[in-house]
């Protein structure tokens, strides 16, 4: 079943003409089957459930078009206002099931030992405007919560920027250490080749030394030889 604009309407004076059911919060769901049932002598029909949703979704709409001052995108609006105002509801404040007490308050009058409501505006403009005005202020306190809000993360972002920047930096100390170790380490090795180059050279000098000196002897000895030689074959 779809809601039409003339089932919704019908809904909505049945809804008013049955506030009564509401009397009895535990019994509160009589109030949507008996509409229910009204609705099928206007060939309508319509579940319990799908008559509670209903009702929920237009008392929805018809706060937020009343917080944001514009009664005018809300179809029905002139409909639920009228039933806030008659009976002196405040869709902030208090639930539909207060209807029942302000019913009875005004039946029984202020004489009895009943215990009137609190009273509270029922003009539907001055609600309206109430509503503005508080529509206005929530937009500004969004704006400066919204302004608080980029402020810290701008000073968020410049404290990531500079601690990014100690890192880098920490980093390029770092890296130069590691490179001014790794130079120093080749230096250190170069200076052990050069050594060891120049151990090799020396004992190269020495061998060449002591073969110098070894083939020296035997030229010596060789002349020596030689001579002695030389002398025995001379006549005496």
């Amino acid at each position: 079943a779809v809601w039409t604009y003339t089932a919704t309407i019908t809904l909505l004076k049945l809804y008013e003409n049955n506030l009564g059911l509401l009397e009895t919060p535990k019994k509160k769901t009589r109030i949507w089957v008996a509409i229910s049932k009204s609705l099928r002598d206007f060939n309508i029909e319509m579940s319990a459930d799908q008559v509670r949703w209903k009702i929920n979704a237009l008392t929805k709409r018809y706060k937020q078009c009343v917080d944001i001052g514009q009664p005018v995108k809300f179809k029905y609006f002139k409909e639920m206002d009228d039933i806030y105002a008659k009976h002196n509801l405040d869709c902030d404040t208090f639930v539909l099931g207060d209807c029942i007490d302000k019913k009875k308050y005004h039946q029984h009058g202020s004489t009895n030992n009943f215990n009137p409501p609190i009273q509270i505006n029922s003009e539907s403009k001055v609600m309206i405007e109430l509503r503005k005005a508080r529509f206005a202020n929530r937009i500004e306190s969004d704006r400066t919560q919204s302004k608080l809000y980029l402020e810290k993360q701008w000073l968020e972002y410049l404290k990531g920027q500079e601690q990014e920047r100690l890192l880098q930096d920490k980093l390029f100390v770092q890296n130069l250490k590691l490179r001014e170790e790794e130079l120093d380490l080749r230096r250190q090795e170069l200076e052990i080749k050069e050594s060891v180059e120049l151990r090799k050279l020396l004992i190269k000098d020495r061998e060449q030394d002591e073969l110098l000196r070894i083939e020296k002897e035997k030229c010596e000895m060789l002349e020596q030889f030689l001579h002695n030689k030389d002398d025995n074959l001379v006549p005496h």
